[in-house]
């Protein structure tokens, strides 16, 4: 297995490094002359970069301190490393990302690909559009400066799976800096270092967390803070709690720019201006439509069938409630009693496209695939082997718990409120201990069991974050006891159904799992591949609908000959809606050098997986909270 050392040192990586350096030095028309000395004889100083550190002979050279004007007239003291020095920082945090960038808060929008100011405004006005209508404004005094070095490291070096990096980075930090021709000791981060928004984000999510665990709702970029509250009182208290957390940081606020505002009179942030009205909430942000949608039909006794170039769908009073052209359906998921015509099923072969059939209720049932999705026996044969081979299947899914709790965790976050966040704190520090004990577990028995405490936490958690009529005494199935169980099984079986669909594009057997148990009745890898998305995708959609009005408790319909529910029409329409929407969202940075919609993201882990079953990847890993 190739270390994060050699990862960093590879010839391939730094030349990657340096031509992102040099093209955002071009295209920022700031080509300094150490850059265009760099430039002459790259090729060289690259091998030459690479052996050294890959002999353990590399040293960072000091660093320069400049002092840059700001736009408000202040000025913004940075510490610049050399141009070898930046190469190295840029690949080690290439290399380190997707094992770090999972664990920072999801409060953190700044210094994180694919996130940014849009998401930052939209998720404040999504809380002013919600009722809280005061906000806490305030910043860290010279933040990175005076983050200390030992805790930064710590944080970093905890999520690392090899202590390879350990000397290097500490060597990094420890850099003296150079200013008026003394040189001094560079105290906390150097704002400049390509390493220091990637530590300042693991540490202050420390800061995040307090705030996000008590129910206020928390939106960070960089240094900068808002927190959107319910009257003065809260914000007094959150402001408290940022005290608190800061101080045991060895931290401080800047005061000049603490302040407590409300909307009506308007406050700025991130140089867009808010008021009781605007900015508006945009519904479809970061949603794309793509020309190919997936066709769900749920009505019963209902045909599916072609015609002249359209893809119709009929009653079984022979009324077309649907007629869509051929070339709009990437996909069809059909419920219960619908029939598929003989014409549909030959062009939807034909055209590779797959058919997912479930229940009535939701319940996966199986997968129409055609003839040129056949698995590759070297795959057959290498997943048999993984499957075999304890150990690695421990790794994957040890990697497959640790992302599902992490995303579980962000779902309470992002949900809690004031009024339950004191058993919903208790429980996300439960989920903290069981997140932690995953690397520990020593076999599938005792890492499910370790899955099975922190889901129990977890849906307690989130049914004191519902309506009181929509709550609900844990999770239940065949059959579901109540709208939020139906609904969560309904998705659930969606969801399966893409998974097979992409382990079977990948060539991959469905059914040989690595985390859960091989069974001849079940798709064990999809429901492997499935973990980390369930929370990602199914659970915020069907909490969101919870919140907002979308499922109501009169969605739930009796089950005829048994004590459970199923979902009435409406239910099922929302949860499908609901599904989509999120499927088609686009983000970037989820996955490291990746962009596209959730559902892409589904089929470039099983990518991942494919790989990693092929032993063309050392490790697998989940994906960031996007």
């Amino acid at each position: 297995m190739a270390t994060l050392l050699s990862r960093v040192a590879s010839r391939q990586r730094l030349a990657g490094a340096w031509e992102t350096i040099h093209a955002s030095a071009i295209a920022e028309d700031r080509l300094s002359e150490p850059l265009k000395r760099f430039a002459r004889s790259a090729p060289d100083q690259i091998t030459a970069l690479s052996d050294a550190l890959s002999a353990g002979t590399y040293i960072p050279q000091i660093l320069h301190h400049a002092d840059m004007p700001k736009p408000d007239g202040d000025v913004r003291a940075l510490d610049i490393p050399s141009v070898r020095d930046r190469i190295v920082e840029r690949a080690i945090v290439e290399v380190v990302e997707p094992y770090t960038d999972p664990y920072i808060s999801c409060a953190a929008v700044g210094f994180r690909a694919g996130l940014g100011v849009a998401d930052a405004v939209q998720r404040i006005v999504q809380a002013r559009d919600e009722g809280l209508l005061w906000v806490l404004r305030t910043d860290f005094n010279d933040c990175f400066p005076s983050i200390p070095q030992f805790q930064a490291a710590a944080a970093l070096l905890r999520l690392l799976p090899d202590r390879t990096l350990d000397t290097l980075i500490a060597q990094l930090l420890a850099r003296r800096t150079q200013e008026r021709g003394r040189t001094r000791v560079m105290e906390g981060l150097a704002q400049g270092s390509a390493l220091s928004p990637l530590l300042s984000n693991l540490v202050l999510s420390r800061v995040d967390d307090a705030l996000l665990d008590r129910g206020f709702p928390v939106v960070r970029y960089a240094d900068d803070m808002t927190v959107v509250c319910s009257s003065r009182a809260e914000a007094e208290q959150a402001l408290a709690i940022i005290g608190d957390a800061v101080k045991e940081l060895g931290m401080s606020l800047e005061q000049a720019k603490t302040e407590i505002m409300d909307f009506s009179t308007g406050f700025s942030f991130l140089g867009e201006d808010f008021g009781p009205f605007y900015p508006p909430v945009q519904a479809d942000h970061r949603l794309r439509e793509p020309l190919r949608k997936t066709l769900y039909v749920a009505r019963q006794g209902s045909r599916v069938w072609i015609k002249r170039g359209r893809v119709v769908v009929t009653t079984k009073d022979d009324v077309d409630v649907l007629s869509v052209p051929t070339s709009h359906v990437g996909a069809l998921v059909l419920f219960g009693a619908v029939g598929l015509s003989a014409g549909v099923r030959s062009w939807l072969l034909q055209q590779g496209i797959h058919t997912v059939f479930a229940s009535r209720t939701g319940s996966y049932l199986g997968l129409e695939l055609p003839a040129n999705s056949k698995g590759k026996l070297s795959r057959w044969r290498a997943q048999l082997r993984v499957t075999d081979d304890a150990e690695r299947s421990l790794v994957f899914g040890r990697a497959v718990v640790a992302a599902k709790i992490r995303h579980q965790i962000t779902v309470l976050q992002r949900f809690n409120t004031r009024d339950a966040s004191e058993y919903v704190a208790q429980q996300l520090g439960l989920m903290r201990q069981m997140l932690g004990s995953v690397p520990n577990a020593a076999d599938r028995s005792e890492l499910m069991g370790v899955e099975g405490a922190a889901a129990k936490a977890y849906f307690a958690s989130v049914s004191s974050l519902l309506p009181e009529p929509l709550r609900f005494d844990g999770r239940s199935r065949r059959p579901p006891m109540d709208v939020f169980n139906a609904a969560l099984g309904y998705g659930y079986a969606i969801l399966l159904g893409e998974c097979v669909t992409a382990l079977t594009a990948c060539g991959l057997e469905p059914g040989l799992g690595m985390l859960h148990a091989d069974d001849d009745s079940r798709p064990s890898l999809a429901l492997d591949l499935m973990e980390e998305f369930r929370p990602y995708v199914v659970d915020q959609v069907v909490v969101s609908l919870c919140r907002k009005g979308g499922l109501k408790a009169e969605d739930g319909v009796a089950s005829p000959g048994t004590q459970g529910v199923y979902l009435s029409k409406s239910g099922k329409e929302a949860v499908v809606n609901g599904y989509e929407r999120r499927m088609l969202q686009v983000t970037r940075g989820a996955l490291a050098g990746f962009s596209g919609s959730i559902r892409r993201h589904v089929y470039r882990q099983a990518q991942h997986l494919a790989q990693f079953i092929m032993g063309q990847q050392d490790d697998w890993t989940g994906l960031s909270w996007r």
